[in-house]
């Protein structure tokens, strides 16, 4: 089993992951949902710099009863937006024409593996794309992976 995912992409590939947060921006949100998708737009504070930093994550699964929303860092512990909110725990959420302040929490292990083997049933495709895209062989055991990685719970402030 592969024990890391892959660096985050460079170059092109960058600029074609990039560009859902450049159509959010615009205005241009929710659009996904036609492919049975759901992405929300982080609006993080840099850890360094203090800018407005954007990133555009997949919203794994929504409890409406709880208006939870688990999201993973596809890149784990070294994605920017998640050491942004690490620095800087508040910050703004979109997901479709909803946009909130929010925190997150750290998941433990054994509820991110249930939320990834939920999500893959729900979404086998495109789960396959993505696993394909980060560096990881979609053949392995999710739940294995999920244990390994960084998911969190999204709520808004109240």
């Amino acid at each position: 089993m592969q024990e890391k995912i892959s660096t985050p992409p460079k170059g092109c590939l960058r600029l074609f992951m990039r560009a859902p947060v450049f159509f959010a921006r615009l205005g241009f949100s929710g659009w996904e949902r036609v492919f049975g998708l759901t992405w929300m737009l982080l609006t993080t504070t840099g850890r360094y710099s203090g800018k407005k930093r954007y990133a555009m994550v997949d919203v794994q699964l929504y409890d409406r009863n709880s208006d939870t929303y688990y999201i993973e860092a596809g890149f784990g512990h070294k994605c920017d937006w998640y050491r942004n909110i690490q620095e800087h725990p508040e910050f703004e959420a979109q997901v479709g024409r909803r946009r909130f302040r929010a925190t997150a929490r750290l998941l433990p292990p054994e509820k991110a593996g249930d939320i990834v083997l939920e999500y893959a049933r729900q979404h086998k495709a495109y789960t396959w794309i993505v696993l394909r895209i980060v560096g990881v062989d979609p053949k392995q055991q999710l739940r294995e992976l999920a244990e390994k990685g960084v998911f969190l719970a999204v709520q808004p402030i109240k």
